[in-house]
């Protein structure tokens, strides 16, 4: 008894030629809420907000492909008053943003300039009665020149701001985040 041939044995050359090509794109693509050179919008879900921030960067592209992932704010979901901001950065200019006072980053946007190899961000700023922002700092940059970003906001915190730098040369942005503990505001009887 003979065993059949693999698959791939019995397409033509050109079907597997054509597979090859695309697998690639397939596998990168899958995961990110942006595209290289594209805008983007992500927004958590009602009550949940910002707690992972990945990114790669390319260099023929100079430009950053963005993955995002979203939790309940310390003590459960949250829901509460959002707002967007305008732009919050110009080009090739150091941005440093922060949500207004007990408020969370629950969302962001971003378009890309290829001329300009940059890109401007707006962020969604979301306020949750009873609860309040405090013991905020600033991390230290969360990724290296043309390196990735992973970053995990520490369990209790939550995300209230970013602060980057451009360098014209690697046409790339250093990030770093705004944290504070966010909990119940205790109100004195």
């Amino acid at each position: 008894m003979k065993c059949p041939r693999p698959l791939f044995l019995r397409l033509p050359v050109a079907a597997v030629i054509v597979a090859l090509m695309i697998l690639p794109v397939l596998i990168v693509g899958q995961g990110f809420h942006s595209d290289w050179d594209q805008p983007f919008l992500f927004e958590c879900p009602l009550g949940q907000t910002l707690k992972n921030i990945f990114s790669v960067h390319d260099n023929r592209r100079e430009d950053r492909r963005w993955r995002f992932g979203c939790a309940n704010g310390p003590g459960g979901s949250l829901v509460g008053e959002c707002f967007w901001t305008g732009y919050v950065n110009g080009w090739d200019a150091p941005m440093n943003f922060v949500c207004p006072v007990n408020h969370v980053i629950s969302g962001l946007q971003s378009y890309h300039d290829n001329g300009k190899e940059d890109r401007r961000f707006k962020f969604k700023c979301c306020h949750h009665a009873g609860y309040i922002t405090y013991s905020c700092s600033l991390t230290g940059y969360i990724n290296s020149w043309d390196g990735v970003l992973n970053y995990n906001v520490p369990s209790g915190h939550i995300l209230a701001g970013v602060a980057s730098i451009h360098d014209n040369y690697r046409e790339d942005r250093l990030y770093q985040v705004f944290i504070c503990l966010y909990g119940r505001k205790i109100v004195a009887v």
